[in-house]
């Protein structure tokens, strides 16, 4: 039987349930049209000053479906994070039984050169990094235990081989693959910054081709030539 005109207006949703205006809106798409704003918002203005108003506004939902979808900002933080997560890990997980077959110093510009390409399709995780790296807390201690971020250490591990093998300089592996993930990543975290100081697109695949063939010739064969203009 049709309810009767004027109903909604009365009768009480139940506890947990999405508002009676947003039941079209509380269908799949706007709960990842909400985490795709989420995203974007916390790597532009970190967990503190993002808020759900903003979110549910640039999402074209209301605040309190945002809330139906998600108890607290932190849950909705960590549910944004998640499909880049699980994106890194199937990037880098089982790399170096992958690469059994290379030695140490090809495995990490192989390594490099695929981090570069995720790091361009996914410059929110740096943001996200340098701005929880920074704060510290609990957010940046649940990064540090997924296992996405774990699979990064596959950079850490080939430079003690590479370096055990004589292949590399033995510097400290952590100042290594810090400043490898940098150079790697920062330049898709100043995109505007490139863009109007440079007229450089990092969006365009040929800009992230020719940055990842610049990283890996700087760490692998250095910056200066030799004196009779070789590298």
């Amino acid at each position: 039987m049709a309810q009767p005109m004027g109903a909604s207006t009365t009768a009480r949703a139940p506890v947990g349930a999405a508002p009676a205006d947003d039941t079209e809106r509380s269908r799949e798409p706007s709960r990842e049209r909400i985490l795709a704003v989420a995203l974007e918002e916390f790597a532009d203005k970190g967990f503190d000053g993002a808020t759900t108003a903003e979110i549910a506004r640039r999402a074209d939902v209301t605040q309190p479906l945002v809330h139906y979808h998600f108890a607290s900002k932190d849950e909705l933080w960590r549910a944004a994070l998640r499909p880049m997560l699980d994106q890194l890990t199937a990037t880098f997980a089982g790399q170096i039984g992958e690469l059994r077959d290379l030695d140490p110093v090809s495995r990490l510009k192989v390594l490099v050169r695929r981090f570069v390409a995720f790091s361009a399709a996914n410059p929110e995780l740096g943001r996200i990094m340098a701005y929880e790296g920074a704060k510290g807390g609990p957010r940046l201690e649940w990064l540090v235990e997924q296992d996405a971020i774990a699979q990064l250490s596959v950079f850490g591990q080939l430079l003690g081989d590479a370096s055990r093998d004589g292949l590399v300089k033995p510097l400290p592996p952590q100042h290594v693959g810090i400043a490898l993930g940098a150079a790697a990543a920062y330049i898709f975290v100043i995109r505007q910054t490139m863009a109007r100081g440079y007229d450089i697109d990092v969006t365009d695949p040929e800009v992230v081709a020719r940055h990842a063939d610049t990283v890996v010739e700087v760490f692998f064969h250095g910056l200066v030539a030799d004196q009779d203009g070789g590298r």
